[in-house]
């Protein structure tokens, strides 16, 4: 047993070899609420639950197996026998049997792991809100952070993780427990083994411990710690973070990621950060991006497209993933460095985007006078064959915001040469990438004037500009149009119409991903006599690959039979290829043993450094193969095995920060191939 201390004592033990309790402790508010008797199982409306000392549970819901607050009403509906049971107890001076035998395990051995503790009232979301209300959904949403900070004691129960277990061991059950992985429990994290929740999620232990503030934290800080964390439903990304950054908004089901884009709203008119713009593809470190690309003319965008790193706010917390290192920077601080006096930022939000006023400083425009910075080439119209040139100018707007190195954080802004109105998209796309966001540092060289000139930054002027800050549509895409199986209609010079079939834009096959092996193909290599063996981690057929955890294999075995088993190995690319994208996934098979081959190297993934691709890279690489389908061949026998991948949902598309793909596994023998 190990005994925590902070605003109330809590025990961390086990109370099921399902599972494991973990105690956080918290604070308080006056918000309303249901609360579960721990003794009794009934619900009961508390007014003013600071005057009540409640437990609350923390913990990752399991499909089909959890209770509603109208399933635990229920309950206390006895039957004809039960009441005359209860009746004859009364009679016979022994208290009638509570009604919690008949409820969950979880509720159950919570009320009673509680109860002992002292506890006579619980709180657990999935029996203590009437979600059938939408009003009162809708308040506990809103009240949920406050309801865990005011509690005396939150436990945290990680029903995948045994007791026999070691928390800090790594690779530990506890490490990789869904707990840690779930949107909504990352407001719920305090203190217990603080130093491997640490670890683990990204949330410094002086937080976990309340010895600091969360407003003390950066926006994009914030955020990033919710990038890898999942939601059942898209909406929840927001929702989930209300309490984190202290607001409020209302809770619309059905709006997708627009909530989202509210919850951003939101955070700027509470909030003044402006790290908060800096996510998506930035460019910290000199040294590990081609930097005087910057003084070069941007590669413009496909028409077709329509990247979501336009746009001030982001389209999800997945966006944040390496924005941790950025902090704000004390307005006087900000003037010191750039050497103007700048007025407090004001942000409105018009119909042509955010209105706001930052420092500027070009970084590049065409020079008709040289040959150094041709014209941007838009080859918006590829299909017809033909080309429509535009020129842009881009500048940086210098934020009050740094990276880890102390160096100031900019924003690249876009908008056409022509145009003299302020108004700009953000982000350009290079060689090496697109990048939105770049340390000054990065633009010593860029900057100067002159060779002889010292590094320094040219004086800033104070521009007013129009940046939009979300897409004005959020279509709801068929898989057909996400991968371009329909055609684009182009309307010509002369006024015609003309059908245009553009090739379909290929899955991305990256991870972290869940592979789903087809039952068909399983079914088919039991019949051939084939035992499927699955790794631990899949739940049936599916197989969590990340980008970080080991490799995950698949044995095939054929008992009595003279031939070698068969090894499936999927993993994320050792070898970062491209700055701002997931890491590719790769398969290989091998024969008798598990496949050794590999890039040759373990590359520590640093951003934005581009790899190019080697040979065997584009053997291992599914996205590579014809169709993502590949033959392995074994050596002195003719025995193929064929993989062939199907893309459901790609890493961007998903909303969740994971692809979602099915495998295909079919072994042909050598006398049938030949």
């Amino acid at each position: 047993m190990l005994k925590v201390h902070s605003q109330a004592q809590c025990e961390y033990k086990s109370y099921q070899s399902s599972g494991r309790l973990e105690p956080l402790s918290v604070n308080h508010c006056i918000v309303d609420m249901w609360l579960l008797d721990t003794s009794n199982g009934k619900l009961c409306y508390i007014a003013d639950p600071s005057q009540e000392n409640y437990a609350i549970l923390s913990h990752v819901w399991i499909t089909g197996k959890e209770q509603s607050f109208q399933d635990l009403q229920r309950l206390h509906e006895l039957s004809t026998t039960e009441a005359l049971h209860d009746r004859a107890s009364r009679l016979a001076g022994r208290t009638p049997r509570s009604v919690l035998y008949k409820a969950s395990e979880k509720i159950r051995e919570c009320c009673a792991f509680a109860r002992v503790r002292g506890y006579r009232w619980l709180w657990v979301d999935t029996c203590c809100i009437d979600k059938t209300s939408s009003a009162e959904l809708s308040e506990a949403i809103n009240s949920m952070y406050q309801w865990y900070q005011q509690s005396g004691v939150c436990y945290a129960f990680l029903h995948d993780v045994d007791d026999e277990d070691d928390p800090r061991a790594p690779g530990s059950q506890f490490r990789q427990s869904r707990w840690f992985r779930r949107g909504w429990t990352l407001q719920e994290l305090i203190a217990s083994l603080a130093d491997v929740v640490e670890e683990i999620t990204g949330v410094e232990r002086a937080i976990l411990e309340h010895r600091r503030p969360l407003s003390s934290v950066s926006v994009a800080r914030r955020m990033s710690w919710a990038a890898k964390r999942k939601t059942t439903r898209v909406e929840d990304e927001a929702y989930s973070l209300m309490g984190i950054f202290g607001v409020n908004i209302p809770t619309i089901y059905g709006e997708g990621r627009g909530a989202f884009y509210r919850l951003q709203e939101e955070i700027l008119r509470h909030i003044p950060d402006q790290s908060i713009f800096v996510w998506g593809p930035l460019v910290y470190d000199r040294y590990k991006w081609p930097c005087l690309s910057f003084g070069q003319s941007p590669i413009a965008d496909s028409e077709f497209e329509d990247p979501p790193y336009r746009y001030l706010f982001a389209p999800s917390p997945t966006a944040f993933d390496h924005s941790a290192g950025i902090s704000p920077v004390p307005l006087d601080d900000f003037q010191r460095e750039i050497g103007m006096e700048v007025p407090v930022p004001e942000y409105t939000i018009t119909s042509y985007g955010i209105h706001a006023s930052f420092p500027l400083v070009p970084l590049w425009k065409p020079d008709a006078g040289t040959d150094q910075a041709p014209d941007v080439q838009l080859d918006v119209q590829q299909a017809r064959g033909t080309a429509k040139q535009q020129q842009v100018k881009v500048h940086i707007a210098l934020l009050a915001c740094k990276d880890t190195e102390d160096g100031l954080m900019a924003l690249i802004l876009r908008a056409p040469l022509d145009q003299g109105h302020g108004q700009y998209t953000t982000g350009c796309r290079y060689d090496a990438g697109f990048v939105r966001g770049v340390s000054l540092r990065c633009l010593q060289d860029v900057l100067k004037r002159s060779p002889e000139e010292s590094t320094g930054l040219p004086t800033p002027k104070l521009s007013s500009v129009y940046v939009p800050y979300r897409p004005f549509e959020l279509p709801v895409e068929s898989y057909a149009d996400r991968h371009g199986r329909r055609g684009w209609r182009f309307k010509l010079e002369d006024g015609a119409e003309s059908d245009v079939d553009l090739p379909p834009r290929s899955p991305m096959f990256e991870c972290p991903c869940e592979i789903v092996i087809e039952r068909w193909s399983i079914a088919r290599l039991r019949k051939a006599g084939y035992a499927v063996r699955l790794p631990s981690n899949g739940d049936n057929t599916a197989l969590q690959v990340s980008d970080e955890d080991p490799i995950v294999q698949i044995a095939l075995a054929r008992g009595g039979m003279n031939s070698a088993p068969v090894h499936i190995a999927l993993k994320p690319c050792d070898i970062t290829h491209s700055s701002f994208i997931p890491q590719p996934l790769t398969a290989l098979v091998g024969f008798g043993a598990p496949p050794v081959e590999t890039t040759g190297r373990k590359v520590v993934r640093i951003l934005y450094f581009p790899e190019p691709l080697s040979e065997t890279c584009k053997k291992m690489h599914v996205r590579e193969w014809t169709d993502a389908a590949q033959e392995f061949v074994e050596p002195g026998t003719g025995r193929t095995v064929r993989l062939s991948f199907t893309s459901w949902t790609d890493y961007l598309d998903s909303g969740n920060c994971s692809g979602m793909y099915s495998l295909a596994i079919e072994i042909r023998e050598a006398s049938a191939s030949g």
